[in-house]
């Protein structure tokens, strides 16, 4: 007997991710290129593995008392994850009945889409107004039960202009969700400005703080809305290690100030360089940048690839199939991307 599958996974695949070797540069996934965050092996020689036989805080009350005090709210209005993916989820999966529309920016990062659809929401998605700005007014005339926006946007780099976001949140009928995962690379807090309603704000620790392989993200909503994620989510998803690393590298600034500091650095050495390769990066307010090759940038890519170098092609984007997506690193790592596109330019 053959199971059918709900109808909205039929036409899904498993995805597929670039296998990488220890040999390559990873530029693709918008990690921290900085390097190791040293708060890891301070918790493991304190012991921070002593109890690895025994199950988790089910709900992380120990990390949610932590980033309740840096952030100035109540424990009890924060959500730990398995990384911010599942406080995305969680989202879905609470407040979303069959048919509910789930609005989010095109392009804008796909597990939105994602969710809403594997929770049986209906998917509108809005395309972005000239140079990437956010289209406000269409957004709001979804009526959506549950809109999606990332400042700065991933793929784009840009974060949002801020009288937008404050009228969106303002006037939305439904739920909407702020996610500010590369936030900290531009000063941008609403995490800590922004207490509505209707307003979860999600962050991550894979990124300003170097985190990407523990996977542990975090949302801060009103407590009725965090009640309703919490009846619904899984308990012991984030493990004791990641708990114990998350908040000690939440209590030690100085590796998200040093990483700022590159990316401040190192943008613009890599933006000038870039161009005079012909290329066309555009204005980032993130760790990352898009890149407009002026022609289909797969077999770039490509090419970079059999250079041990990997960067994110952006053809599965509408609108983006002569990008690619690239983080920005140390001045080593910048300067070997721009070799080998100089060699493969022929400039």
């Amino acid at each position: 007997m053959v199971v059918e599958p709900r109808s909205c996974t039929k036409d899904l695949r498993p995805p597929v991710y670039p296998p990488a070797t220890g040999e390559m540069l990873r530029m693709d996934a918008n990690t921290n290129l900085y390097g190791a965050n040293p708060v890891v092996e301070r918790v493991l020689a304190a012991g921070g593995a002593r109890d690895l036989n025994q199950y988790p805080s089910g709900t992380s009350d120990a990390l949610r008392s932590a980033i309740a005090r840096e952030f100035e709210v109540a424990p009890e209005e924060v959500i730990v994850g398995c990384g911010s993916d599942e406080v995305l989820e969680t989202i879905a999966k609470a407040f979303l009945d069959p048919g509910d529309v789930v609005a989010t920016p095109s392009p804008s990062f796909v597990m939105y889409a994602f969710y809403g659809r594997i929770h049986l929401g209906t998917v509108v998605e809005v395309p972005l107004r000239e140079g990437f700005a956010l289209d406000v007014d269409a957004l709001l005339s979804t009526r959506a039960k549950i809109t999606f926006v990332a400042t700065p946007n991933n793929p784009t780099g840009n974060a949002f202009d801020a009288s937008g976001i404050d009228r969106l949140v303002k006037q939305a009928r439904g739920l909407v969700v702020i996610d500010e995962a590369y936030g900290a690379f531009c000063g941008q807090e609403y995490a800590r400005t922004l207490r509505r309603d209707n307003v979860i704000v999600v962050r991550t620790f894979s990124k300003s703080h170097g985190l990407a392989g523990l996977r542990v993200g975090f949302g801060i909503g009103p407590r009725g809305v965090i009640d309703r994620l919490m009846a619904v989510k899984t308990p012991f998803t984030v493990g004791t290690m990641t708990e114990r690393i998350a908040i000690a590298a939440l209590a030690d600034g100085a590796y998200v100030e040093e990483s700022r500091r590159m990316i401040l650095t190192e943008k613009p050495w890599l933006t000038e360089r870039l161009r005079s390769l012909g290329l066309g990066p555009r204005p980032t307010d993130a760790n990352f940048m898009l890149v407009d090759v002026g022609r289909p940038a797969r077999p770039l890519v490509e090419a970079l690839r059999k250079r041990d170098i990997l960067v994110r092609d952006m053809s599965d984007f509408r609108g983006l199939a002569n990008h690619f997506r690239v983080t920005i690193g140390r001045r080593e790592h910048n300067e070997r991307l721009v070799e080998a596109l100089r060699a493969e330019l022929g400039r």
